[in-house]
Order: C-alpha cells, then sequence, then structure tokens
C-alpha cells in the first residue's frame, strides 16, 4: 500500500464485516474515496500542454504525448500496461468518412489490488480535408479516440468538464505548474 494512499484514505478494510462498528454511510464514503483513486491522480491538467482551438465553437485541446506520458506514469509502456486491441477501420459513406472502433485496456494496480480493464472506444474521421486528401486522417481518428478514452478514466477531467473555461482556474494551474498558460493563452490564463 502507497505512502500516499494512506495519507489519504487512512484505512482500506472496506469489508463491513470486519468492520463492526462502521457505519455505512462510512463504509460507502471511504469505497467511494476507493473508486476515485485513480481519477483524482489524473484529472488535473498542465495549461503548458493545451491550445485553445476557435472552431467548433471553441474547446481547449490537450496535447496528445502529453496524455500518452501521464498514462505511462500511471500504467507503464502503451502496448503493454494500456494501449487499444481489434482496431478496425471502417469507410463509410462512399469512403469519406472513417469510423475506428477498438477496444481500449489497461493494468492497474491500485490499493485494493489489480485491475485489468478493457472498453470499447471509437470516433470518425472525414478522409477529405476540402479538397485534398487527409492523409493523416488513420493516426488523427486513432489518436482522438485513445484520447476519449483516457478520458473515461479520469485523465484531463478538468478539461472536459469545462473547467478550462473559468480563467481562475486556469491561471492558479499554471502557478502550480511554474510553466505557461498554455497555447493561445496568456500568463493569466486567459485566451488570447
Amino acid at each position: 500500500m502507497s505512502q500516499d494512499y494512506k495519507d489519504k484514505h487512512h484505512t482500506l478494510d472496506l469489508n463491513p464485516e470486519q468492520l463492526p462498528n462502521q457505519d455505512p454511510e462510512e463504509h460507502a464514503k471511504k469505497q467511494n474515496n476507493l473508486n476515485l483513486f485513480l481519477w483524482e491522480q489524473v484529472e488535473k491538467t498542465d495549461p503548458e500542454f493545451t491550445t485553445k482551438v476557435n472552431q467548433r465553437g471553441g474547446f481547449t485541446a490537450i496535447g496528445a504525448q502529453y496524455q500518452i506520458k501521464n498514462a505511462t506514469e500511471i500504467f507503464g509502456a502503451f502496448g503493454h500496461g494500456f494501449g487499444v486491441k481489434d482496431e478496425k477501420y471502417t469507410p463509410i459513406l462512399n469512403d469519406t468518412l472513417i469510423v475506428y472502433t477498438a477496444t481500449f485496456y489497461y493494468k492497474y494496480c491500485d490499493e485494493a489490488g489489480d485491475v485489468n480493464g478493457e472498453f470499447p472506444i471509437s470516433s470518425s474521421i472525414r478522409v477529405m480535408m476540402g479538397n485534398k486528401l487527409d492523409d493523416d486522417c488513420i493516426k488523427k481518428v486513432q489518436t482522438d479516440a485513445i484520447t476519449k478514452g483516457l478520458s473515461r478514466l479520469g485523465f484531463n477531467a478538468d478539461v472536459f468538464m469545462g473547467r478550462f473555461d473559468d480563467n481562475k482556474y486556469v491561471g492558479s494551474n499554471v502557478q502550480k505548474n511554474g510553466g505557461d498558460a498554455g497555447l493561445g493563452a496568456n500568463a493569466d490564463g486567459e485566451w488570447i
């Protein structure tokens, strides 16, 4: 059991039969803390690795390599501790759109033991960019699906939950991380 986990949760004995004096509400609270342990480790994003995109209504993009690095820290190397399998690229709409499907898997050792998880991921992308063939479309659609898979585990949840729309939140993360506010933002975390 890691010291970080002990400091955060104090006890891990989550079996109610072994805790006869424990209130069921307290037991549920401890179980919830255990369920959120991975999420809370990976939910915060360093603004230095984000970009404000002013398309499709505007959104914050997270650097894919930053996400892969963070996942590697938690799970191990891509293809071993986490990754995708059973990949399928399906052209549809007269070959103008590619639908990507795969299974995202991960191996994680938390304080309750080893967890081997997997779930389906998918994404789609246009094959053409205007009149030009997008020769990176295969890479882009896979990267997008992996990002979505990581988000289901809590990676960069602050971005996906809209926290990066709050300049004060972004500014406080800039100060904590000692970096800049990311591409497209000034030092106060305001998008420029």
